[in-house]
């Protein structure tokens, strides 16, 4: 509990003592104040409390309010403390109000002292009158005593690695700290000096990768592509490895076993690409020619291989002199026919 607090727990505790502890506003009459107190009100005090007693302060627009009436409400609940009901000759602006209850001279006119049954501290309580109203200003109050302004720091905004952060900040401990001058690299100040350089670094680097990969055009990994093509729509194929397209030239026609036929590239420095069966295959490996094996992706089926589909010629539609303009997408082929004694559409041909 603070100050403020116990201060505020004794005056309540206290029978000669009192205090102003909030203000409501009457939500249909804005003329009409409810002031709660800190305790119970006694018959002397209430019946001695005039309008001259009360004195409000404040106003940009609105100036000059006085308290027209008062009167108490005393609660029958212990619990609860006494209510004094003052009533005001016009509503202030949105600016800041203060209600103070001050000591009466013997003429009756306001001295502008405390008044002696209420605790100095508690004797005045700031006052809105247009607290549930919108307003555009700003109601943010400086502090009186404005905090320490301390004198800030050169910041390096090139430093980016491990190596520049920890120059930096052993060039900024040798300014607030100048008594500290160790450097070597067992001492407990040179390990947190390097953690927080390596932490620093890691910072970096993600602060980099973020940016680099916030643009299409820069961007270096597959995810951060497929969430850019996505926001129009596109969807990225995730892609195929090792996949091309096989042009095979038979002597005869042949059929390929999937499961026991793989293609390999050339090897031996003069031997070209060829077709060879599994068998022979831990053979080959032992050759220090290098080459490249790639299985056909139909392994359930066998290939059928024509000699007579080792070229397939243009159809030219009787034209001698044929050219196919650049950009062409399609073109009519003529095939060789081939006689098939018991053909198979599942099969695939080649």
């Amino acid at each position: 509990m603070n100050n403020a607090a116990r201060r505020r727990e004794d005056v309540r505790r206290r029978d000669d003592l009192n205090g102003l502890d909030y203000v409501e506003i009457d939500q249909h009459n804005s003329t009409r104040l409810y002031v709660y107190l800190l305790g119970k009100l006694t018959a002397e005090l209430a019946d001695a409390l005039q309008p001259a007693n009360f004195r409000i302060e404040g106003g940009a627009r609105i100036r000059s309010i006085r308290v027209t009436n008062v009167h108490s409400v005393q609660q029958n609940d212990p619990e609860r403390d006494d209510i004094l009901v003052v009533d005001v000759n016009r509503r202030g602006d949105f600016s800041p109000f203060h209600l103070s209850v001050v000591e009466t001279d013997q003429d009756g006119w306001p001295t502008g002292k405390p008044h002696p049954a209420f605790d100095q501290r508690f004797a005045s309580i700031p006052l809105n009158f247009r607290a549930d109203c919108p307003a555009d200003l700003d109601c943010k109050t400086e502090p009186d005593c404005p905090p320490e302004v301390f004198e800030e720091p050169e910041i390096d905004y090139l430093a980016k690695d491990y190596a520049s952060f920890r120059r930096l900040i052993l060039d900024r401990l040798a300014v607030i700290m100048p008594e500290w001058t160790e450097r070597h690299v067992p001492d407990l100040g040179i390990t947190l000096v390097e953690l927080l350089a390596y932490v620093g670094d890691h910072l970096s680097y993600y602060q980099d990768a973020v940016a680099t990969e916030a643009y299409l055009d820069t961007a270096r990994q597959r995810q951060s592509v497929r969430r850019h093509v996505r926001l129009v729509d596109y969807r990225l194929h995730e892609g195929c490895n090792a996949r091309a397209w096989v042009v095979v030239e038979v002597s005869d026609d042949i059929e390929l076993d999937a499961q026991r036929d793989y293609f390999i590239t050339g090897f031996e420095n003069d031997s070209p690409p060829t077709v060879d069966s599994r068998g022979f295959l831990p053979e080959m490996l032992r050759d220090k020619g290098g080459f490249l094996v790639y299985e056909p992706l139909v392994a359930q089926q066998a290939i059928h291989l024509w000699q007579a589909h080792n070229e397939i010629m243009f159809y030219t539609w009787g034209e001698r002199e044929v050219c196919l303009p650049r950009g062409t997408t399609h073109a009519t082929l003529r095939d060789e026919y081939v006689e098939d004694a018991e053909p198979d559409a599942t099969q695939p041909e080649t």
